[in-house]
């Protein structure tokens, strides 16, 4: 893919908020200034039984972060691993799982990558069922598995506009950094962070983590290949997650 023009927006992590600049990487014409991506689908593209299955791979991470309550959503990537957002677990002794059948379970924090917003935790003895992950064009729809307010999962339709690179502060510092994304037209919502974005073949192309705050309609997402670069680097059951 050829490189392209950067321009300025703002950006709000999905139980946080920062700003960045972002750059597209696409030979497409330039980006609007705010971001364009276009209507959200109307529908996502799975069939029931597709949805129900990746449903049930999906979870609610929670606990306690510097004596409030935080909340994402995460899901299954080996039978044990469950993948997030690093800013969902920051400041949080003990993540735990809330299972579909709505049991909590604790979990072992075990890879936290702050320049792509990524952790990946632990739960022993588990038989969960993975998810694939794969790569996406543009105009890919699919479905959000985000965890929000209810008891399950709402999986909601995204489509993934183009690939950029979001200019953005690490997860817990001051340190600008880049990060390899997707501009999706999705509604998303608080306790979205972390949700597996999933195509029509039932593979995670993505992993939200923010929307803009320039209207609705407009959010990002961490490309899946950066994930499968930090399950290939390896696991530390002894890594503290940094405080919030």
């Amino acid at each position: 893919m050829s490189r392209g023009v950067t321009l300025a927006l703002l950006v709000s992590l999905l139980i946080g908020a920062c700003g960045s600049p972002v750059g597209h990487e696409t030979g497409r014409l330039p980006l609007d200034s705010p971001p364009n991506p276009g209507e959200i689908p109307a529908h996502d593209g799975l069939n029931p039984i597709l949805r129900d299955q990746v449903a049930a791979s999906t979870f609610r991470v929670v606990g306690i972060a510097c004596g409030r309550a935080s909340e994402g959503s995460g899901f299954a990537v080996t039978d044990t691993l469950v993948a997030t957002n690093a800013h969902v677990v920051v400041g949080i002794d003990a993540p735990e799982l809330e299972l579909p059948s709505g049991e909590r379970v604790l979990t072992t924090p075990v890879a936290f990558d702050a320049d792509r917003d990524l952790a990946l935790l632990r739960v022993e003895g588990a038989t969960l069922s993975p998810l694939p992950l794969g790569t996406a064009d543009d105009n890919t729809i699919g479905a959000l598995f985000g965890w929000e307010a209810g008891p399950e999962a709402d999986p909601t339709p995204f489509r993934i506009d183009r690939p950029v690179t979001v200019r953005i502060e690490a997860v817990g510092s001051d340190e600008r950094i880049e990060r390899r994304s997707w501009l999706l037209a999705a509604r998303v919502e608080q306790g979205d962070s972390g949700a597996a974005l999933v195509d029509g073949e039932g593979v995670v192309v993505g992993i939200a983590y923010a929307t803009t705050t320039r209207g609705a309609g407009v959010a990002y997402a961490i490309r899946a290949s950066e994930l499968v670069d930090l399950i290939a680097e390896g696991f530390d059951s002894t890594l503290t997650i940094p405080d919030c």
